[in-house]
């Protein structure tokens, strides 16, 4: 790895600690391939620079999607950027449980699809 690499790599975990206050490991890993941490972390960056939503809603999106898809790594991270945003206990707990929600739905109508099916 050349020195360009490893200067843009430092300057892209700077930038993603300040927003989460560390540097999660899938961006640790992804940093093996500098071309890819900078693809992957832009296209973040892009969507967290889009003001559309509020920075906590688009928080409560993370740790709605995060819950519904089992990614505890991923929602304890914005669980702690969600808090650190003023998000409050209810506001959070109810971001988990839509979540949650909607994947206990879509395995149900998955599964009663499948039986709905198998009864013909």
């Amino acid at each position: 790895m050349n020195t360009k690499e490893e200067i843009n790599v430092n300057e892209i975990f700077k930038k993603i600690e300040s927003y989460f206050g560390f540097v999660p490991r899938i961006f640790q890993v992804l940093a093996e391939n500098p071309a890819t941490l900078k693809s992957y972390f832009e296209k973040i960056q892009t969507i967290n620079n889009d003001d559309s939503l509020p920075p906590l809603t688009k928080e409560f999106i993370s740790i709605g999607a995060a819950s519904a898809m089992g990614a505890e790594h991923c929602l304890l991270t914005h669980l702690k950027v969600a808090k650190e945003f003023g998000a409050t206990y209810e506001q959070i707990f109810l971001a988990i449980i839509i979540g949650a929600q909607i994947a206990e739905t879509d395995a149900l109508a998955k599964s009663l699809r499948v039986y709905e099916d198998f009864k013909e």
